[in-house]
């Protein structure tokens, strides 16, 4: 017989904190326009018991990660490897890890042992509220959310959007997973409210529907070039596009929760199957960077360039460039520091497979490109689902032809273009070794 349990806590912050996502961001939270939240679904059976937890932050390190696991671990019967622990990635929410696009942000330690605390009791919770369930898994589509950022006008886009459904004996649905790809970045970098952005709306419309005491959460996708279609360079820099308003952000959320709610009544829900997990450990190829002394000079450089054109009062189009070239020389020199311990060129990352009857989520801890996720999906025998931002971070995770193109996700990745053939491999392992 399956169990199922969740639970939820709240991780809002004070007003005064600073928020994570946008270098050009200016202040600092001025109040909660939407609470935040860890989010945490437990399943289990006779033999096995998974856990994957949603939680309304941009990202976070993987060992504050593996430090969490372990500590869950030790707690409640769920192994590590079994432990799958995901961003939403919203941009606004407290910095919760220190980034390529703006280093010289702080992480607050009270904040960051408030959440620690937060994801351990939501499992804790969620293994105990556990209760004799029917669980499914499914998928719907949906449209006019996301859009490919790098090509607007008809680059790849996954409309899939992934659902576990978790009902009691009855059958009455009480808990809801929705998995989607897209940059929750509707609010740009002129909100200083705390928001989980669109994802949030989706959420609150679906508990909203299924009724009192239900649970819904968000999981991330391959979301790497996938936003609204504003320009991520441009947000970078300040450049605030139309639209990006709270009432977007909401019908945006209500069109995705309706996509889930018109198919869940379809979702064939059963009374047991097989969970397992599994970790892989990879290594991709890193980019080649100049020494640090070249990197700090350009920066340096771009940093007197900026200063000159401010302060001859320049709002062209010249000083718009070079608040951009500002930022990439940042990012080149904060990752050639980075990646200078890699001896051997290798970035190892812990690849995670979760089954859940005979559909496969794989956790990638990094903005993976759309393009890469709908290549695995197309090559597996079953059904997949892509979680992104999850298990650590390691920046953007673009395709290969991304990287003549250049651009901001391009610079802000550390991975060489040579890593989806590696990553593809080993999404195919986890599936041929989880799900023979």
């Amino acid at each position: 017989m399956l169990q199922a349990g969740f639970e939820r806590v709240c991780i809002t912050p004070s007003a005064g904190a600073s928020l994570a996502g946008f270098a050009a961001r200016k202040g600092v939270c001025s109040g909660v326009h939407d609470d935040l939240f860890v989010r945490a679904l437990v399943l289990a059976n006779d033999s096995s018991a998974v856990a994957i937890v949603s939680i309304d932050v941009l990202a976070l390190p993987g060992e504050f990660v593996n430090r969490v696991r372990r500590a869950i671990a030790a707690r409640v019967p769920i192994g590590a490897s079994s432990l799958m622990v995901a961003c939403t990635h919203t941009h606004a929410a407290p910095v919760t890890i220190r980034t390529f696009f703006n280093p010289d942000e702080s992480v607050d330690p009270r904040y960051i042992e408030r959440l620690a605390a937060a994801i351990e009791n939501a499992v804790a919770g969620a293994w105990e509220n556990r209760f004799d369930a029917r669980v499914g898994h499914g998928s719907g589509r949906v449209a006019g959310i996301g859009v490919n950022r790098r090509n607007p006008a008809g680059g790849p886009v996954d409309e899939e959007v992934g659902i576990i459904r978790v009902a009691d004996v009855s059958g009455k649905t009480r808990g809801v997973l929705v998995n989607y790809a897209c940059h929750p970045t509707v609010l740009g970098p002129d909100n200083l409210l705390a928001t989980g952005d669109f994802p949030n709306m989706a959420v609150a419309r679906i508990e909203a529907a299924l009724g009192p005491d239900s649970f819904a959460m968000y999981t991330n996708g391959a979301q790497g070039d996938i936003s609204m279609g504003h320009s991520s360079e441009l947000s970078a820099i300040g450049v605030i596009a139309p639209g990006r308003t709270f009432e977007h952000a909401t019908e945006l959320g209500h069109r995705l929760a309706d996509a889930v709610l018109s198919v869940l009544p379809e979702v064939e829900l059963r009374d047991s199957f097989e969970l397992g997990a599994l970790v892989l450990e990879v290594k991709l190829p890193l980019k080649r960077y100049p020494p640090a002394e070249e990197t700090a000079k350009a920066l340096a450089e771009a940093e007197e360039k900026v200063r000159s054109l401010e302060s001859a009062g320049d709002a062209s189009a010249e000083y718009r460039r070079a608040r951009s070239e500002l930022l990439y020389c940042s990012i080149t020199d904060f990752y050639a520091r980075e990646t200078a311990r890699y001896a051997d060129g290798l970035l190892p990352i812990g690849l995670q497979g979760l089954r859940i009857h005979d559909a496969l989520f794989v956790a990638v801890p990094g903005e993976l490109f759309v393009e890469v996720a709908l290549s695995a999906k197309q090559s597996a025998r079953v059904p997949l689902f892509v979680v992104g931002l999850a298990n650590g971070y390691v920046g953007y995770l673009p395709c290969r032809e991304a990287y003549e193109g250049g651009g901001y996700e391009v610079v802000s990745a550390k991975c060489g273009p040579d890593f989806p053939e590696r990553l593809l491999e080993a999404i195919q392992q986890l599936e041929q070794r989880l799900i023979p």
